[in-house]
């Protein structure tokens, strides 16, 4: 009810104040002041006071201050309590595809493939969608942050909450069916819950693979990463060993200087992020130009 408007009987009220408002083309609030509607600062639409997404560009606006947690109900470039600068983001959805009766059918704006909205999860890519509003959800979400769905369920093993469609709990490291959340063995093909077929892909290429398979046959990733360092597993991804802190390349997995922006092994280009704000930063930086973090020369 944040935006104005009762989900219930449709009554529009301030946002801000709670006013009732008995005039759809009132330009603020009799009671407050406050302006009901703001421009987009994505695509200059008028959005009303309180939205959390601009319904033409998809810009998701920030409704509460991560810094000092001050309610926000249009799009300020900064906090107005605090100063701190608000980014927004822009999010799509996946749209409708084919609507049956208790059945809708969405397709993932990421592959172009079909599923039911209920799973909350594209099951070719992986992508998480909100089963409310069809929103593109993070991995780590288990809000939507647009309609406040609670797209997540408790991890059997652990019974932290994990988010709809995941494969992997976040917390324990269990495997996990994405349609029923069940736990499942790492080289089973059928989840023995409700006996969905587990499908492979590869993170690189996106090849269909075996649960077998060690090597992409299409572009050669190694699925059992080990730093060369310390021989500890850990995802080259992460461009970092989890265990010994040394710098690696996350195509390849070579060793790398802390300032090496290419790798010796495979030519890999390499972006460096700050490690407090995560801007993308410049090796020859000594601070970060977004927060001002010093970096220590190695």
């Amino acid at each position: 009810m944040d935006d104005g408007l009762c989900p219930v009987c449709g009554q529009l009220f301030c946002p801000g104040c709670g006013h009732v408002l008995g005039d759809e083309d009132e330009e603020s609030c009799p009671a407050c002041g406050l302006s009901l509607t703001f421009s987009c600062p994505g695509c200059g639409f008028q959005v009303a006071a309180g939205a959390k997404l601009c319904p033409e560009c998809g810009v998701l606006f920030v409704r509460r201050c991560p810094a000092c947690g001050q309610r926000i109900l249009d799009a300020p470039e900064s906090c107005p309590g605090c100063g701190h600068l608000l980014e927004l983001e822009r999010r799509t959805s996946a749209t409708i595809f084919a609507l049956s009766p208790g059945l809708v059918l969405l397709r993932c704006p990421v592959c172009t493939d079909h599923f039911g909205s209920e799973l909350g999860v594209c099951q070719k890519c992986g992508q998480r969608v909100c089963p409310q509003c069809y929103l593109l959800l993070k991995d780590e979400e288990i809000d939507c942050p647009h309609c406040g769905f609670h797209a997540a369920r408790p991890c059997p093993t652990c019974q932290r909450e994990v988010g709809l469609g995941l494969v992997q709990c976040p917390h324990c490291g269990q495997s996990l069916c994405p349609i029923c959340g069940q736990a499942v063995a790492e080289q089973e093909s059928a989840c023995p819950a409700c006996g969905a077929e587990l499908a492979f892909y590869c993170p690189r290429c996106d090849a269909e693979l075996t649960a077998e398979m060690e090597r992409c046959p299409e572009c050669g990733l190694e699925f059992d990463q080990r730093c060369p360092a310390c021989g500890a597993a850990t995802d080259w991804s992460e461009g970092r060993c989890s265990v010994c802190g040394q710098v690696l390349c996350p195509e390849c997995g070579a060793i790398l200087g802390e300032a090496d922006t290419l790798c010796p092994s495979c030519g890999a280009e390499l972006v460096l992020y700050c490690p407090v704000c995560g801007a993308e930063v410049s090796a020859t930086d000594p601070t970060c130009p977004k927060c001002g973090e010093p970096f220590e020369d190695e």
